[in-house]
């Protein structure tokens, strides 16, 4: 298995443990999300300068529009929609449609990256949404349905594929850690502009929801988008947004040992469905490249 697989592998493994740290803390979602990816930036801080001593700082650098503040602008987009659409439409509407992700990141390769998708990848998608669907089947009628909700899902799908399909385009430019720390403290600083308006404090809570923003940090952060980051440099970012559809299979697995919340009948069809479209993805031959005179353009 190459690099990159183990780095989707353990980035997928990483960010599957949101759903259960975040049970732990108490504390409104905005706030948790700035306190993880704070956190997660000093993390950075050290290994971003040591690897600037070789290479200078240049993630704010270069000919407008300046790609990290665009990231880093995407990501908090993708966490504010997707956690107001949480509160507006059933958690299985809001799971399926945040799932479509992999559409639009194939949808922007080839846009943007000129990146053409074989066939195979093509049904990985289709196959790996379709188990990701079964496996929130469980949760339809859950809450009163919103078309608004739906709508913020679909945004967070897009936003999260703007976000990784622009890690793609500086991967020969920037280096990783740079990169990272820039678009962390760029997400940050608009997710303390949302916890402003909606007049949200940022401290006063519990020594164990501390701890919990802590491990956000270090795992799924850190360890987890560090590791996603890193793979989308070297295969297409639909395979990586592909990768990231076991989530919900491992949340529930984790879900099921630690609280003994067992999944319902349709999760096993679901998972292995999933589970089928992620190795069809990581099957499939890499993207071609457009010719420069067809593409539409570049990111």
């Amino acid at each position: 298995m190459s690099r990159a697989k183990w780095a989707l592998a353990v980035g997928v493994l990483s960010v599957s443990f949101p759903a259960i740290l975040v049970r732990y803390a108490d504390a409104p979602a905005l706030v948790v999300a700035f306190w993880r990816k704070a956190l997660a930036a000093c993390i950075l801080v050290p290994p971003a300068l040591l690897q600037a001593r070789r290479t200078p700082v240049k993630v704010f650098s270069g000919t407008p529009p300046l790609w990290g503040s665009l990231a880093g602008l995407f990501l908090a987009l993708h966490f504010a929609s997707w956690f107001v659409s949480l509160e507006m439409t059933t958690v299985a509407s809001s799971v399926v449609l945040v799932c479509t992700g992999p559409i639009w990141t194939a949808v922007m390769g080839r846009l943007f990256l000129k990146e053409r998708i074989s066939r195979r990848g093509i049904a990985a998608i289709a196959i790996s949404i379709a188990g990701v669907a079964l496996i929130a089947s469980g949760d339809w009628g859950v809450g009163p349905e919103s078309l608004m909700g739906d709508l913020l899902a679909i945004f967070a799908a897009v936003f999260a594929a703007a976000y990784l399909t622009l890690g793609r385009h500086v991967k020969d430019r920037l280096p990783l850690m740079q990169w990272l720390l820039g678009v962390y403290a760029v997400c940050v600083v608009f997710l303390s502009l949302g916890i402003l308006g909606t007049g949200t404090p940022f401290t006063g809570y519990g020594a164990v929801t501390w701890l919990m923003f802590l491990l956000l940090a270090l795992i799924p952060s850190s360890l987890g988008h560090n590791m996603l980051n890193y793979a989308v440099r070297y295969m297409e970012a639909y395979k990586v947004n592909i990768g990231i559809l076991t989530e919900p299979i491992i949340s529930t697995v984790l879900a099921a040992i630690l609280f003994a919340e067992m999944p319902g009948p349709w999760f096993y069809a679901g998972a292995l469905l999933t589970l089928g479209g992620v190795w069809l993805a990581l099957k499939a031959p890499a993207a071609e490249h457009l010719p420069s005179e067809t593409a539409n353009g570049c990111v």
